[in-house]
Order: C-alpha cells, then sequence, then structure tokens
C-alpha cells in the first residue's frame, strides 16, 4: 500500500531519533488507522528490532519475539533456543541495543502482550529505569486497543516513565482525498463518507474505476475485501456485540437521542446509556452537543464516529440476506444505496468537512459545532431547530454560523434569510461576524452578488474549495 500523509507524525517520531539520550514513547490508535504502516516507514533503514504481537500464548509470543530478534541481531543461537520468560526477553533486548549504535525498538500491539502477562507494564516500568535509559535506544510501545492504552499504560504503571505520546487518529477529507487524486471534488466526499479517514479502506477505493463500482466490489460483494469488516471489528473489540450492533443500527437510520436509540433497540434506557458508553471509549460512537453549551448540559445526541461503520450499518448489516449473490449486490446498489447516497453523504460527513473548514479559516474560533434549540417560527410558535456550523470563541460567543447543503438545487438567497432568523434564538449570537454557506451544487446569481457586495460577512464554498483550501 502507498504511503500517503501523515508527515507530522514522522517528524514527531523523528525528533525522537534525533536526540542522544534514550526515548520511551507511545503510540496508539484504533485499529485500521495506519500504527503499523506508519512504524514500519520509521523503522526502514534504522537498526530495529519490530515486533508485531498476536493474541496467542505467552510462550508464542516469546517465541515469536525470540525469531524477530534473532533475525534483527543476528544471534542465531536465540532462534534455536527461543526466550522464555519477558524478564530475559528484556535482558536481551537491553544487549541488542547496547552495541552504541542508536537502535529503534517497537513492541507493536501490546495489549495482547499485556493480557498474557499482567505484569508486564510493570516489568517494563522497572526495566526501563534501570536498564533502558541508559542505552542508545528508542523504545515504542503501540497498539489498537483505546481504552487499554488511556487506563492501562497512559494513567496506569508506565505513567511519567514516557517522553513523549501520540494517538494516531483517522485522516480529515484532505488528507483522504491523497487516495483519489483523480475523482471529482463531490466524488471525493462521497469516498470519504463511505470510507471515513482510515487508510486500510481508502487505499481499496481506486480513482481508476467509478465509485459505484468501488462500492460494489469492496464492500456489497460477499466476496468483497471489505464486505465483513464491520462484523470483525466489533467481533474483536467486544465479547458480546450483538446488542452493540443493534445499537450502532438505530443510530445509522437517524436514531441519535438516547430514548430514540433505546425505542428502536428495545433496550431500556439504563442499557443504551451503557452501552453507547461502551462505544464512546472505543472512538466508535460520540457525543455531541451543542456547542454553545456546557459540558455538563444533558441536550446530547449521538454519531457514528467511524464513516466506514456508518456506511456499513446503513447499507450492509441490514440487508445481509438480500447480499448472498454479486448479482443481489449489484440489485441492492442500484435499488437502495446509490438513490440513498447523497443523503447520507449529506450528514453528518458533508456537515463535519464544512465545520473542519471553518475551524481552518476562523482564527478566531475556539470551537465548531453545530447547535440545536427552540427557536420561534412565529409570533405564537417554536420549534426544535439546528444550525449546521456554529463558531465560537474564547468566551462562548458566537462569531460565525453556516449552512451546509448536499442537493443538486443551486443555494439561493433565501437560505441566508433562514440563517439569520435561526440564529436570532440562539445564545451568544448577538454579534455574528460571518454567515458561511456551503452547497454541492454552488449558488445562484442572486446569491453570488449578494456575497460580493459583501465579502468580509458572507462566504460561499463548493466541493471543490474545501479541497483548494
Amino acid at each position: 500500500m502507498e504511503f500517503l500523509n501523515r508527515t507530522d507524525e514522522l517528524a514527531a517520531l523523528e525528533d525522537l531519533w534525533a536526540v542522544r539520550d534514550a526515548r520511551f514513547f507511545v503510540l496508539w490508535g484504533r485499529r485500521r488507522v495506519g500504527k503499523t504502516e506508519l512504524l514500519t516507514r520509521f523503522a526502514d533503514g534504522r537498526r530495529a528490532l519490530y515486533f508485531e504481537a498476536t493474541d496467542t500464548t505467552e510462550p508464542v509470543q516469546l517465541r515469536s519475539l525470540s525469531q524477530e530478534l534473532a533475525l534483527a541481531s543476528g544471534d542465531e543461537l536465540l532462534a534455536d533456543e527461543p526466550l522464555t520468560s519477558w524478564r530475559s526477553a528484556l535482558t536481551a533486548i537491553a544487549r541488542f541495543a547496547s552495541s552504541g549504535e542508536r537502535t529503534l525498538v517497537v513492541l507493536d500491539e501490546f495489549q495482547f502482550l499485556a493480557r498474557r502477562q499482567p505484569e508486564l507494564p510493570t516489568l517494563l516500568n522497572t526495566w526501563w529505569r534501570r536498564t533502558g535509559r541508559t542505552l542508545p535506544l528508542v523504545l515504542v510501545i503501540a497498539g489498537s486497543e483505546v481504552s487499554f492504552f488511556r487506563d492501562e499504560v497512559l494513567a496506569g504503571a508506565m505513567y511519567g516513565r514516557r517522553d513523549g505520546q501520540l494517538q494516531l487518529t483517522p485522516f480529515d477529507h484532505q488528507a483522504a482525498a491523497l487516495f483519489t487524486p483523480g475523482y471529482a471534488p463531490e466524488d471525493r466526499v462521497r469516498t470519504y463518507a463511505v470510507c471515513g479517514g482510515m487508510p486500510y479502506y481508502l487505499a481499496r477505493f481506486t480513482d481508476d474505476r467509478p465509485l459505484a463500482d468501488n462500492i460494489l466490489h469492496n464492500v456489497l460483494r460477499h466476496d468483497g475485501f471489505l464486505h465483513q469488516e464491520a462484523d470483525l471489528l466489533l467481533r474483536q473489540e467486544l465479547r458480546d456485540p450483538g446488542q452493540y450492533f443493534s445499537v450502532l443500527e438505530a443510530i445509522a437510520r437517524g436514531a441519535t437521542r438516547n430514548s430514540q436509540i433505546a425505542a428502536l433497540t428495545g433496550l431500556d434506557t439504563a442499557q443504551t446509556h451503557q452501552h453507547l458508553a461502551v462505544l464512546e471509549r472505543l472512538q466508535l460512537v460520540e457525543q455531541r452537543r451543542p456547542v454553545t453549551a456546557s459540558p455538563r448540559s444533558k441536550r446530547t445526541s449521538y454519531a457514528i464516529r467511524d464513516g466506514f461503520l456508518d456506511f456499513s450499518f446503513r447499507f450492509v448489516e441490514p440487508y445481509r440476506s438480500r447480499l448472498r449473490t454479486c448479482a443481489d449486490a449489484e440489485r441492492h446498489l442500484h435499488a437502495t444505496v446509490l438513490p440513498q447516497l447523497d443523503a447520507f453523504v449529506s450528514r453528518p460527513c458533508w456537515e463535519r468537512v464544512c465545520r473542519e473548514h471553518v475551524r481552518r479559516h476562523e482564527p478566531d474560533a475556539h470551537d465548531v459545532g453545530a447547535w440545536w434549540g427552540k427557536v420561534r417560527v412565529t409570533s405564537r410558535r417554536t420549534e426544535e431547530r439546528e444550525l449546521d456550523v456554529v463558531a465560537v470563541g474564547a468566551g462562548r460567543e458566537v462569531i460565525a454560523t453556516g449552512s451546509c447543503e448536499w442537493t443538486n438545487a443551486r443555494l439561493d438567497y433565501g437560505e441566508e434569510e433562514l440563517l439569520t432568523q435561526l440564529e436570532a434564538g440562539m445564545p451568544g449570537a448577538e454579534q455574528v461576524k460571518r454567515h458561511w454557506f456551503f452547497s454541492r451544487a454552488g449558488f445562484t446569481d442572486r446569491m453570488r452578488e449578494f456575497a460580493a457586495a459583501e465579502p468580509d460577512r458572507i462566504r460561499l464554498v463548493t466541493p471543490a474549495d474545501v479541497y483548494a483550501a
């Protein structure tokens, strides 16, 4: 797979290597986010031991480590007489790193090692304090179990020992577009909606075939490389994923509140809350609040963070009985997926892209999100409405608002009137400086004339613009 982007992350690792002292670094992130590719790229051309653990028994793990260490060090005795304990393994690693030449040691998928030997984090901590930090060594422990690294590594036995840490996150829309440079901007957004920012998924969507073909051959067909991906991912993360499947499917169908999700799944609200909390810890679901609200506000909604999971639970998991053959998959593509694809792209993906664009171009923005609440629509009636884009300053004052449209119709001046009406019901919006309008189909002549007359206050943005910025 071609290595794209990750320039900041590589630079952070290069900084570790550039100093003379020993360095202990922690890298973690969700499965499929590209940790292995990043670390392999960094290790290339350096004196390095790279060991990727598997979820097997401790003796098998140590035997595999012995083989990798024998290959890296040239010590054939290790291959013939494998290490039998982690104490001896750390002694062998110290011997490998004591040659005088700067050395990289990567223990990837560290959570599998710690699961088989619970004392390993404490043992490694002690070894680093007494031995590792005296060597010309860069030690990296990495893994994909987010909750383990947050609770057991960063806040656990290794707290205070590391010299740095980095959570590897999915690509944003601009980095994701590097995988499909030949697509039109609209199809880059659609690809980002389907794949999210995961390099592993994006690498399967090549721009030498139409997006519909990529969806069909990679995701919908039963022999597609990503057809079982959502199911496999959840079964790796969760021991009993059945009810979590139901929760994710409910969110993908548009249930965003705890009560709505409970109603669709048949779970009670307490169970739903517990399941959502687990999915949040795994960074599969995010809890949203109006951007002007207090962090303690109970006005919450939920969204699936990962675009690919969102797509899978919208178009694949509920329809498995329709996808038994390749012909079934093609019928499903044309009958269900393509007619609904732009509605799927519109929310939340296009809205997220628009908010990120505003975040980059509003220098005074402290945060950018959405807002929802009661708005007066007539002298006697109020309704709950939502503003797609709201940028707030450091004092939570609203400095900009915006509207996001992903339709075939060009956006007209009426959207400016509606935005002004909606923001009037939002707290802190008394002195909004700017209105942002995002439209897939572009803008009417009247809207462009209006924006040209007030260029500092009105900004018009198309999909081509979000990739040009």
